[in-house]
This record gives structure tokens, C-alpha cells and sequence, in this order.
């Protein structure tokens, strides 16, 4: 079979770090990049042997089998619209888009012209996770009946950022709601609440760093979930979900297989950034997406699945704006 022929739409740092990973597969070459910084455009270009060029060129070109969006979310929906109509496989990162209604044109657009379309909810691909979701398929779990989640950054991003983010419980505790989804299936409603500490400046946006959101499940259970952009320790991710029949707990506390014993206790490093602590579902999910376009297999999370995961996270969005209970089936419709 010939190669898969890749466009990157946007050469980033997660371009960049998608880019490593297909260089290295057999059945993939990378032959144009995008992205609306030339100098940085073709930079990685000659990284990775690719011609520059424009996101108009790339998806005429009938050479191209699959495009990588990486560009900012702002311009995912226009992209991911466009892609579909040229017939392209397609790799994008979360979210789709910013509102609800901008995600389920997408969402339709891919169904309608019927292309292969993944969505970059990497923590699917993480092996712990999979072992997770392996168990609770099996009936290992039982009933489900509590969800717990956390992520914490390390540092808050820059305002101007944040202003454009769509607000913390979507562009961060989306990964952690589409877990929800994942693993316990659809959330019926959702209510949050938040506070911007250590940054005042954030109050004049309606901004926060600090949330925590409370979720009742479809089949009854219940879940929580907690985002902070300011810790002082490094990247945490968490992950508890009890069933009748007992517990798993996700969390890697740290890098290397190494404690330090001494007069002051035990001491040991701590993922920092999230790159070192999902580097493993960073690869699966490309390589999955790669393997499967190329042989004309199914590929996921769908388009379709996370819209409903962006729904769960603005439908939070909106109760931590608003103090309102917000049932999730129903927003947006």
C-alpha cells in the first residue's frame, strides 16, 4: 500500500510533537506545512523534509490523504469544515470549537461527507486508562457510583490567553469531563462553582483559575471535579471512580523509578507539564489515527463524541458564569 501523505495544518508545539511521532511510522509521510507564522513554517518544514505551504493548496491538493489541525481553537471549526468538504482524513486537537452550536455544524459536516475525523482526547490512549476502561467493560467494577477528577496546572497562562480559552472548565476540564464520559457514561447535570485567587485581574473579565464542578450521571451516579491553574508542585491529574465492587485510583506522582531517603524524609521528582505525564497517549493517539486511516478502519473519538464532550464542559462553563444547575441533555438545544 502507498504511503499516507499528512499535511500539518500549524506547526506548534503539538504539531511539532504529532510530527515526531508519524516520522517515525512506515506507512506515513509528512508532505506540506501550514501555518500562518512562515518563518516558523518552514523551520519545521526542513525538520521533517515537508514543503511549505497554505491551507487552501494543501486540501486542493488530491496528493494529500489526511491533514493535522493544530492551530488554535478559534480556527478548528473552519478548518475541520473545510477538510471535510476536500474529502481528507482529519486529526484535531480539542475542542472542536468554542460554542455548542460551532461544534455541532462540524460534527455534521463530517458525518456528512463522510471522512475519517479524530478528535485529540489523548487521555483515552493513555495504557492505564485503557486498563480502566477495559475492567469497568468487563463488569470488573460493578455498578458505577462515584467520579473524581482533578487536574492542576503548574502555572497560569498568560491573560490574554485565558481571555480567548473559553473559560477554564472548558479549554482545561474538558479532558477531565470527556473522561466522565469515557468511563461512566452521560452526565444528566452539572452545576460549578469558582473563584480567581493569587489574580485579581481575572475578576474584571469574569474569569477564573479555581473551579470545582459537581455531576449526577445518567445511570445515577455521582462525580466531582476540580480544575486550578496554580500550583506550586507541578501537573497533577487525578483520577478516582468507585464501583460496588471497589476502586481505581489514576495518578502518576512521578518521572523517574527513584526516592530519595534521607534526614528530611522521602523525597521524589513530579511531572511538571503535561507532555511528561501523557507521553505515551500522545503517540498512541497519532499512531492509532494513522494506522487505522491507512487502513481504512474506523478511527475515534468521533467527531460526533466530542461534541457531547464539549457540550458537558460548556453546559459546566455556564453554571460556573451563571450559579445555575444546568441540565446537560437539554443545553444548547
Amino acid at each position: 500500500m502507498k504511503p499516507l501523505n499528512i499535511a500539518m495544518i500549524g506547526a506548534g508545539r503539538m504539531g511539532q510533537t504529532h510530527a515526531a511521532v508519524l516520522k517515525t511510522l512506515l506507512e506515513v509521510r509528512i508532505t506540506h506545512i501550514v501555518d500562518f507564522v512562515p518563518e516558523n513554517a518552514q523551520h519545521v518544514a526542513e525538520i521533517f523534509g515537508a514543503s511549505v505551504s497554505s491551507e487552501a493548496e494543501v486540501l486542493a491538493n488530491p496528493d494529500v490523504d489526511a491533514v493535522f489541525i493544530t492551530t488554535p481553537t478559534p480556527a478548528h471549526a473552519e478548518s475541520i469544515k473545510q477538510a471535510a468538504k476536500a474529502g481528507k482524513a482529519i486529526f484535531v486537537e480539542k475542542p472542536l470549537a468554542h460554542d455548542l452550536d460551532s461544534c455541532t455544524e462540524v460534527a455534521e459536516a463530517v458525518e456528512k461527507a463522510g471522512v475519517p475525523c479524530q478528535v485529540g482526547f489523548m487521555r483515552r490512549f493513555d495504557p492505564a486508562y485503557l486498563e480502566v476502561k477495559r475492567r469497568i467493560d468487563a463488569g470488573e467494577l460493578g455498578a458505577p457510583e462515584n467520579f473524581r477528577a482533578i487536574s492542576r496546572d503548574p502555572q497560569q497562562p498568560k491573560l490574554e490567553f485565558l481571555k480567548t480559552s473559553g473559560g477554564l472548565l472548558v479549554d482545561m476540564g474538558i479532558h477531565d469531563f470527556d473522561s466522565a464520559r469515557y468511563f461512566f457514561g452521560e452526565v444528566a447535570e452539572v452545576y460549578a462553582i469558582g473563584s480567581a485567587v493569587r489574580d485579581e485581574r481575572l475578576n474584571e473579565f469574569g474569569l477564573f483559575n479555581l473551579a470545582v464542578a459537581t455531576m449526577r450521571f445518567s445511570n445515577g451516579a455521582v462525580g466531582t471535579l476540580e480544575n486550578a491553574l496554580n500550583t506550586s508542585y507541578g501537573y497533577e491529574i487525578v483520577c478516582d471512580l468507585l464501583g460496588e465492587k471497589g476502586k481505581y485510583h489514576l495518578q502518576k506522582k512521578q518521572q523517574l523509578n527513584l526516592e530519595v531517603w534521607g534526614e528530611h524524609g522521602v523525597q521524589h521528582d513530579y511531572p511538571q507539564y503535561f507532555d511528561e505525564r501523557f507521553p505515551e497517549a500522545y503517540a498512541n493517539e497519532v499512531i492509532s489515527f494513522a494506522k487505522n486511516v491507512h487502513a481504512g478502519k474506523p478511527v475515534g473519538p468521533s467527531a460526533r463524541d466530542a461534541l457531547e464532550s464539549s457540550r458537558l464542559a460548556l453546559a459546566a462553563q455556564h453554571s460556573l458564569e451563571t450559579g445555575e444547575i444546568v441540565n446537560v441533555q437539554t443545553f444548547g438545544t
